[in-house]
């Protein structure tokens, strides 16, 4: 990908779950690395590690990738929840202020956001253009503020790429990762009534994705980042317990999950969204997973 190569690209989140991977592929591809972390890290080839904003002086930034914020995956609290808020808004309010200060501008702005925008409903099938249901929820009211901090950034001239995000699912981490050992014990199994959408994507597509939003001149604005088949709570289910050899005969309670999560069991567990990659497909981009099965079966038995 020639086009990545000396280019110089700020990465916040570059040290998580999507930022480690994404990172090592940007710097692959011949790209400049600066990552923005507060935890102390050892710089390879093509990846430096910066601190603050202020680090970088007057380096010209061609783009810059936001994947900063707090996880999500935890009781909602009081306190929890205006950490998870601030956690992204402040990181791309401040973001959104280096570029307006740049006497340079980068020639693109990729942040991420969330499914979590268009709200929770089981029967509404959501493309970048569909409005939101439920627009109380926190998720909603997250990702809209998330968003509208981000998209600051065309008023300099910059083009703005919102990364809405599903379940990105890959062994090392994200939800993978919590439902293993129970699934591998034969104890997994759907969540509640199991009949809820959830809208996936696998690591290395979101990654190939990021990689060709840089080069499409078509993508702009809000981008689904999920892949074009979402299935069930069960079905899922069902296809991890298939592809681990294991039962899928045990289901989690919902006032289990309640009890132990609060609000984000409502909204992130119990109820979903069916979201679809309008953009990304209109863009020409393809998907090498795009069943759950091909997923997982590259996940667990290394099945290209």
């Amino acid at each position: 990908m020639e086009y990545l190569r000396q280019k110089t690209i700020l990465l916040t989140g570059g040290t998580g779950f999507i930022g480690r991977p994404l990172s090592r592929a940007l710097a692959d591809r011949g790209a400049q690395i600066l990552v923005l972390t507060r935890s102390s890290r050892v710089s390879s080839k093509n990846i430096s590690y910066i601190s603050s904003l202020a680090e970088i002086s007057d380096k010209k930034i061609d783009i810059i990738i936001n994947f900063a914020g707090e996880p999500i995956a935890q009781r909602w609290t009081p306190a929890a929840k205006q950490k998870i808020r601030n956690s992204r808004i402040e990181t791309t309010s401040s973001l959104v202020g280096f570029i307006k200060s740049s006497s340079v501008k980068p020639s693109i702005f990729i942040s991420a956001s969330a499914i979590g925008y268009y709200g929770t409903d089981q029967n509404t099938e959501f493309n970048e253009n569909t409005p939101p249901k439920n627009t109380a929820l926190f998720s909603r009211e997250l990702c809209s503020a998330w968003e509208a901090e981000a998209l600051k950034a065309e008023k300099y001239g910059v083009k703005t790429v919102i990364l809405r995000i599903g379940a990105v699912l890959e062994k090392s981490g994200g939800m993978l990762a919590k439902l293993l050992p129970p699934f591998r014990l034969g104890l997994g199994g759907p969540i509640g009534h199991g009949r809820q959408w959830l809208s996936w994507i696998d690591r290395d597509d979101l990654i190939r994705l990021i990689l060709h939003t840089l080069q499409a001149p078509s993508i702009n604005g809000p981008v689904n980042a999920t892949a074009p088949n979402p299935v069930s709570n069960r079905e899922f289910s069902e296809a991890l317990a298939d592809v681990l050899r294991r039962p899928c005969l045990l289901s989690t309670p919902a006032f289990a999950l309640r009890a132990a999560f609060g609000d984000m069991a409502d909204e992130i567990m119990l109820e979903g969204q069916k979201v679809v990659p309008r953009k990304a497909e209109e863009s020409g981009f393809t998907f090498f997973y795009p069943t759950i099965q091909s997923s997982l079966e590259k996940i667990f038995k290394g099945n290209p």
